[in-house]
């Protein structure tokens, strides 16, 4: 498990799009018992999760980022950070990452998706969540012992979230700067592949039937373009990193 972990931590940006492509490549999406009202209902329980998924990262970068990029591609730590979303979870930003993968598998609903992909992301995950932790423990000890006795590994505990997080600013630039990638692939991924379902099931005869689903790609890409030019001319540059 470590050694896996070790390895995932280092490629673990190109893992969500490889597995997508993959399963993209070996399966097309299906409707959920052949039922397009229940189908619908899927897509919405998917949505919703992905999209909840997102909102927890942007929340946890814009209030208490944790540089992840460890050092020379493996895990590193100079400091114990246990404030903020930290002091309610242990792994937010990886458990906002397990929602968003498994809510894309769950609405693009074939096989390989619920059978392949979402049970890979858990396993990864946890791969790399035990590698950082054993990590963690030799770095420093009982303190991040008492830590993990006291906070759920990837389930938050919201109770005292608001107290936790007065003594911070929310920063909305470092939170478009570091996830204007990761908020393009989840959002457009939604409205894609239920696009693509719409198109492959639903009979749609006419651009004008798939409006729904392109328009919110559309302005995904505008956004995408908008925040790559705007951080590489350094105005979301903030003071906090």
């Amino acid at each position: 498990m470590l050694k896996s972990g070790a390895f995932f931590f280092k490629y673990r940006n190109a893992v969500f799009p490889i597995v997508f492509v993959l399963v993209a490549l070996l399966s097309r999406p299906n409707l959920f018992f052949n039922d397009l009202s229940i189908d619908r209902a899927m897509i919405m329980i998917g949505a919703v999760l992905a999209l909840s998924g997102q909102a927890l990262r942007l929340a946890v970068i814009g209030y208490a980022y944790i540089k992840r990029g460890g050092k020379d591609g493996k895990v590193f730590a100079e400091t114990l950070v246990i404030r903020g979303f930290y002091a309610h979870c242990r792994n937010p930003m990886y458990t906002g990452n397990l929602l968003i993968g498994i809510g894309l598998a769950i609405v693009y609903g074939s096989w390989v998706s619920y059978a392949v992909a979402a049970p890979f992301f858990v396993f990864v995950y946890l791969a790399i969540t035990e590698t950082e932790e054993n990590y963690l423990r030799k770095q420093f000890g009982e303190e991040y012992e008492r830590y993990t006795k006291s906070v759920n590994r990837f389930i938050p505990n919201f109770t005292g979230l608001e107290a936790s997080l007065k003594d911070f600013r929310y920063d909305w630039k470092r939170a478009i700067r570091k996830d204007y990638g990761t908020v393009f692939g989840s959002v457009s991924g939604v409205f894609l592949i239920a696009g693509w379902k719409a198109y492959l099931y639903r009979g749609a005869e006419t651009a004008g039937a798939l409006i729904p689903y392109w328009a919110p790609f559309g302005l995904m890409c505008l956004f995408y373009l908008l925040a790559r030019v705007l951080k590489k001319s350094g105005h979301l540059s903030s003071s906090n990193g």
